[in-house]
């Protein structure tokens, strides 16, 4: 199936530099897809990622849900999406190292998109972050790696499968990290009320603005 597809309504909301930037997702345009960030770095890395990115995988995620594109365009989309973002990096001033942050996501997670933003995010804000990416072991990456003086640690779940191991990778940071607040978010957990319980994460957030919220107030 290809992605010649109109917009769904889902991005009605949003503006203009939203729908282009899906647009050049699905058309796997890189040109496109990296002027239309480039253009709004003036209004900060955070709204690029809440009001540009975000929106535009979250239609890309829904396309494929309902079958109107194919697994090779989503993953065409999200290899685009992160190409653009990076090219960002090099023009960005980022501040000194503060607290530390560490930022993964369970095992066998494969969309780490969502974590790396989140990093992202902390870095700008000051945190000393280490990002450790996707498929982190229980007996390994994340749990395993040097914990000592970390403040935040936040863990990405995108499939519902993936809700056992990242209760497991949890209760090891909390093991070895105990004074660390924990993090939650992703797909998997945003809208469900009792998952910080069920995780044993300290909080559950649905975006990165309500993640930098907690991660101030703990900091």
């Amino acid at each position: 199936m290809g992605s010649d597809q109109t917009l769904p309504g889902a991005l009605e909301g949003e503006g203009a530099a939203a729908r282009l930037f899906t647009a050049a997702l699905l058309t796997g345009n890189y040109v496109v897809a990296r002027s239309v960030l480039h253009a709004a770095l003036g209004d900060g890395l955070g709204h690029i990622y809440e009001r540009i990115v975000v929106p535009a995988l979250e239609e890309v995620g829904t396309l494929w849900y309902e079958n109107r594109i194919t697994v090779a365009d989503e993953h065409l989309a999200s290899a685009v999406a992160q190409t653009a973002v990076a090219s960002l990096y090099p023009l960005i001033r980022w501040p000194a190292a503060g607290p530390r942050a560490v930022v993964g996501c369970a095992d066998p997670e494969l969309h780490t998109f969502g974590a790396r933003m989140l990093a992202d995010i902390l870095a700008l804000d000051g945190w000393q972050t280490t990002f450790m990416g996707g498929r982190i072991s229980t007996l390994g990456g994340l749990a395993n790696s040097d914990l000592r003086g970390v403040r935040l640690v936040a863990v990405s779940i995108t499939l519902e499968a993936h809700m056992p191991s990242a209760r497991a990778l949890i209760e090891r940071v909390r093991e070895q990290a105990p004074g660390a607040k924990v993090l939650a978010g992703g797909r998997a957990v945003a809208a469900l009320p009792d998952a910080a319980q069920l995780l044993g994460a300290d909080a559950v957030v649905a975006s990165l603005s309500a993640a930098m919220r907690l991660a101030r107030a703990w900091r």
